[in-house]
């Protein structure tokens, strides 16, 4: 477990380096790939995998086993519940000489329940809630709760 208390802690990676903000918890066997900033007071579970290039806030929480696509951006305050995958590749395939990363945004506050599905090129509104199990497909306005697959609002919230 990686507990810099209330320093940074900088990863050294052979392409570029990681950096923890003050506060922020890596569990075993997360891993954090080059280039990945985190805010003040983040958790990160074990087994998670954050992708380079990944801006995420402060007090963000990432939970056991979830994929976090290379260069996704995250907000303040995201909660990410266990084995939630976040993709950036509309058409994978091997070698695919077309390839275009599209990492989802997810806006300060929001939610999104285990064993959830992001797909490519999707921004999840600020205060909304993804339901455990969900397959998102487009994108999630401010305020709703989004349920099924593939993903459908069920109702709205106030965020505060």
């Amino acid at each position: 477990m990686i507990d810099p208390g209330f320093q940074t802690i900088v990863i050294r990676h052979q392409d570029g380096t990681a950096t923890l903000g003050p506060g922020t918890t890596a569990w075993q066997y997360s891993s954090i790939q080059a280039n990945v900033v985190t805010g003040k007071n983040c958790v990160i579970g074990s087994c998670a995998w954050i992708g380079d290039r990944t801006v995420m806030g402060d007090n963000c929480r990432i939970q056991h086993g979830a994929f976090i696509a290379r260069g996704s951006r995250l907000g303040d305050r995201v909660f990410i519940g266990p084995n939630v995958v976040l993709t950036d590749d509309a058409y994978p395939k091997v070698d695919n000489p077309d390839y275009y990363a599209d990492p989802p945004i997810l806006e300060d506050g929001c939610a999104i329940g285990a064993g959830a599905v992001i797909c490519p090129g999707v921004r999840i509104g600020k205060g909304a809630l993804v339901g455990a199990g969900a397959v998102i497909t487009s994108d999630v306005p401010a305020g709703a709760v989004v349920v099924g697959i593939p993903g459908r609002i069920l109702r709205e919230i106030d965020y505060a």
